[in-house]
């Protein structure tokens, strides 16, 4: 009889080991699927607003181009 108790007692503890396996390994995929999900977010805000940013670069770029046209044109000119 006390060898059915200890048989009890090591599938109990066989099984709570099982759960706390399957519980780590449940939690340890939604937090990768939560990175990865954050990663994505990020790289697509990132992608945006460097896309703004070289828009605006861009901008700045044709402005200097003519006010270096417009000075050049003028110090030929005098």
């Amino acid at each position: 009889m006390a060898s059915a108790g200890m048989n009890t007692v090591a599938v109990g503890i066989a099984v709570q080991s099982d759960w706390d396996n399957r519980h780590f390994s449940s939690s340890l995929s939604l937090n990768v699927r939560r990175l990865f999900e954050f990663l994505l977010q990020f790289e697509s805000a990132t992608r945006s607003k460097l896309a703004v940013l070289n828009e605006k670069l861009t901008v700045l770029e044709r402005q200097l181009e003519y006010l270096e046209a417009q000075f050049s044109t003028a110090v030929n000119s005098s």
